[in-house]
């Protein structure tokens, strides 16, 4: 075979590859993606979740404070 037949036959190949019709293959999810979205999910709910107990802490201590000057007002 000749370096001109060598050359159309490449050719040929890569225009068989390229041209080939239909949507490209689509890769599976990956292991790390899942893990990835499954963490940044699960960092969300954690945020959230503080943040209403940090509220009602912070309540509860803002009552507290209410509290303790109907006490002192009840003394004197």
């Amino acid at each position: 075979m000749g370096s001109g037949a060598r050359r159309a036959l490449l050719l040929l190949l890569l225009l068989r590859t390229v041209a080939e019709p239909g949507p490209p293959p689509q890769a599976p999810m990956s292991g790390t993606l899942v893990i990835g979205v499954i963490s940044g999910i699960a960092v969300c709910i954690i945020l959230l979740f503080i943040g209403i107990l940090f509220r009602i802490l912070r309540k509860r201590h803002a009552s507290r404070g209410a509290m303790g000057d109907y006490v002192l007002a009840e003394c004197k």
